[in-house]
């Protein structure tokens, strides 16, 4: 699970990031750091996303995509 994936993850549930790492048993800081590529995701912080989220391999493929619409969206809005 990328960072990227993560955040779509984290906002798709409507969760701040004080929200989404307290469901998750992890600091808000620790959160900030994943998203913002400051710091990889621990093995453990992974598994307690999937464990909490109920993550799937469909689902990550549904944000990947996601992620990949939102950067062609972002790209075209900043060209155009």
């Amino acid at each position: 699970m990328r960072p990227h994936t993560i955040k779509s993850l984290r906002k798709f549930h409507g969760l701040t990031q004080a929200e989404f790492a307290s469901r998750i048993g992890y600091a808000r800081t620790t959160i900030s750091d994943v998203e913002n590529m400051r710091k990889n995701p621990s093995l453990s912080l992974l598994a307690a996303i999937t464990r909490q989220f109920e993550i799937t391999d469909e689902f990550i493929a549904f944000l990947r995509s996601f992620e990949k619409l939102n950067g062609i969206i972002h790209d075209c809005t900043i060209t155009h």
